[in-house]
């Protein structure tokens, strides 16, 4: 075996991968700091080793092939390991370092978060600027891998092989409505007729009609009368506090509002899944140090993150 790896030049692997991730010979160049022509080569000699075409180009894409997909998890784990034995290769110093981060988060990036991430930066890196955006991502992957965004936080997965994500923290469902609510203000316990009569207001829904907070309601068919949409969760809050509108949402954002006093929350009165935050981000930024370290701050406020407490 040790006599026939001496004959496979090695470095056709992470060539492989990338061309897994960006299904774009261009891409993978660019992310591999290659030429174009070099990694077509390298295609070729991939080709001969597997004797597979391995990716084959439809609708302007490289596909892989069923090999190509049964090899992957094999060569991307040996790889990754191999990554985690080597030395932390460059420099990042977070006390000096001059960078600017750029986070889209949708849902997850409450005021309490917020405040603390930027509380954390000023602290142990004066000299980092921040930039958080809500933006309704049409091709999150491709922004992604553009470099427009360092990082997606998202109650939702980037499931494209390009993608990483790490699970932040559970959440949970409440339905919120403003404390003199003159139909739910003396209430402990919602009915679900009495949910269904009241007036709401909600998340838009994303591409292909995609609504993270509808995936976690399980069983739901009714109708709601909607009167009030828009891509702000904040957004939606305020026009709760403001009228006889109710919503549902998880209890995070909530807790984190500096006016929480003016609300009341109830359990669903329906079956509801667990939410779960995620930080998505690009393969390509996976061993850069001062990206790691930007998603290690981000972990480590997370972990202190509190749902608001379920009714009884």
């Amino acid at each position: 075996m040790a006599r026939y790896l001496r004959n496979v030049d090695l470095n056709l692997l992470s060539i492989f991968t990338a061309l897994m991730h960006e299904k774009n010979i261009s891409h993978a160049a660019e992310n591999l700091g290659m030429t174009q022509p070099a990694v077509s080569q390298a295609l070729k000699r991939l080709r001969s080793l597997y004797n597979d075409p391995l990716f084959e180009r439809k609708s302007g894409k490289m596909m892989p092939t069923l090999k190509a997909d049964e090899i992957y998890p094999i060569i991307n784990k040996i790889l990754a390991d191999v990554s985690s034995t080597l030395p932390d290769i460059g420099d990042f110093s977070p006390e000096t370092a001059k960078l600017d981060f750029h986070i889209n988060a949708l849902g997850v990036g409450n005021n309490d978060f917020l405040t603390k991430l930027s509380q954390r930066l000023a602290q142990l890196a004066p000299n980092i600027s921040l930039t958080v955006t809500t933006d309704m991502l049409i091709d999150a992957e491709k922004s992604l891998r553009d470099k427009e965004y360092d990082l997606h936080l998202d109650y939702l997965t980037i499931d494209e092989i390009g993608c990483h994500h790490q699970e932040l923290f559970n959440d949970n469902l409440f339905v919120i409505a403003r404390k003199e609510h003159p139909n739910l203000n003396n209430k402990v316990n919602l009915l679900l007729s009495e949910y269904l009569a009241e007036k709401h207001a909600v998340l838009a829904p994303r591409k292909g009609n995609v609504y993270s907070l509808t995936l976690a309601l399980q069983d739901f068919s009714f109708n709601r009368e909607i009167k009030y949409t828009s891509t702000s969760i904040e957004n939606i809050l305020e026009i709760v506090c403001a009228t006889d509108l109710i919503c549902i949402m998880p209890g995070s954002v909530l807790q984190s509002m500096h006016n929480l006093d003016d609300f009341i929350w109830f359990n669903p009165p329906f079956k509801t899944k667990e939410m779960i935050a995620y930080m998505n981000w690009h393969w390509s930024m996976e061993h850069v140090k001062s990206h790691r370290w930007l998603r290690s701050i981000i972990a480590d406020i997370c972990k202190g993150i509190q749902s608001l407490p379920e009714t009884t």
